[in-house]
């Protein structure tokens, strides 16, 4: 009898192996397209291929398929465009109605993390996209991620009073060059209001240089007031501890007369000293000194430092200080001097020539908050 052959037939176990081999293949994800060759890329293809560089060498060179190469090779040969046709690239994962949905949710949710919006996406219509893809929509159709401005907390009742200051002086010009403004500012020796930026690799993170010391109480402060007018740095006073109203007069009881004797003519009646309304410079004590001095005051609006052109100065003050790294009380304050005595009368008047541009914004924004200044 003669016995049959089994070559070529598979075991039981081979047969496993088949099965399992084809049912991966049935569920594997499917394929969105190719991702285009960019056209630096495709020139240097055809500056080599020009050279008698073989396709497989080019391929293998600059990380190509050697089916790119050819047909790089080929548009050359029919002396047709390098570039893409339309719809050649991958296809994008979002339709037209998803990237409307990205956006709805996007203003709805406006500090959102792009996970988050990518989350609230599902559960709206069952759709998962990752999110990247919802950074990469929303950057297409211009929206950018920034950082949130600090601003003060305004009711009401302190917009109505800004859009009325506002448009009380909407139609002043070198009006105000005849305000003193004034400003107190609070400096410790470590901690900056600035933020500092640091360039590193990705693996640096845990270098010394990422960090900037940061202790409680800032490593000792110091306070300040100054003061300035159109064209004309005013003096900085240096002081420390709680202040109430018989503390500030005594800060700017010799500051203030002598500046104002120096920067206005004897003829000029037409300045005003200008403060903020906190408590010292509201007390009974204050406005009865003033009052006796012969000060002006000017009314100004509750809650509004963007108003104020000095506030820029004591940003600037930050910054240098940045730079400059004081490492103790005595350093902070000479720098402070140093750094206001290098303040020039054009930076002065160049911030009271922007308090038309300022009252401007107030007006459009109701007398609401407005992200410049």
């Amino acid at each position: 009898m003669r016995r049959c052959s089994t070559v070529g037939i598979p075991s039981k176990t081979q047969m496993r192996h088949l099965t399992m081999i084809f049912f991966l293949l049935t569920i594997q994800a499917p394929v969105t397209g190719r991702a285009k060759v960019p056209l630096n890329k495709k020139i240097e293809i055809k500056a080599l291929l020009e050279f008698g560089i073989t396709q497989r060498r080019i391929a293998t060179d600059l990380g190509v398929s050697k089916k790119c190469v050819y047909n790089v090779s080929k548009k050359l040969k029919k002396n047709l465009p390098l570039s893409n046709a339309p719809g050649q690239c991958r296809k994008k994962a979002s339709t037209p109605i998803d990237d409307r949905n990205f956006l709805r949710l996007c203003k709805k949710y406006r500090t959102e993390s792009s996970r988050i919006l990518s989350s609230e996406l599902m559960l709206s219509n069952g759709k998962h996209f990752s999110a990247r893809t919802v950074r990469r929509r929303l950057l297409d159709m211009g929206y950018k991620s920034y950082q949130a401005k600090k601003k003060p907390l305004r009711t009401p009742g302190h917009k109505k009073q800004r859009l009325l200051f506002a448009r009380e002086h909407q139609y002043w010009s070198q009006e105000w060059n005849n305000i003193i403004w004034s400003d107190e500012a609070h400096f410790e020796v470590l901690n900056r209001k600035n933020r500092t930026f640091v360039r590193r690799l990705r693996s640096e993170s845990d270098q010394p240089f990422n960090f900037i010391p940061k202790v409680q109480g800032g490593g000792g402060s110091i306070s300040v007031w100054g003061c300035m007018a159109g064209g004309a740095r005013g003096p900085l006073v240096i002081y420390s501890g709680k202040v109430n109203g018989p503390a500030y007069v005594k800060i700017i009881e010799e500051a203030l007369p002598s500046f104002i004797e120096n920067a206005f003519d004897s003829s000029n009646k037409n300045w005003m000293f200008m403060q903020d309304n906190a408590p010292p410079h509201r007390s009974k004590y204050t406005m009865e000194w003033l009052q006796d001095k012969g000060i002006k005051v000017m009314k100004w609006p509750a809650s509004s430092p963007d108003l104020n052109p000095i506030e820029n100065l004591w940003d600037h003050i930050d910054k240098k200080l940045t730079q400059m790294k004081p490492t103790n009380i005595t350093q902070l304050e000479q720098m402070i001097q140093t750094i206001w005595s290098g303040i020039t009368c054009l930076q002065c008047k160049t911030l009271v020539d922007s308090m038309p541009r300022r009252i401007n914004l107030c007006n459009n924004c109701l007398g609401g908050t407005f992200s410049k200044y």
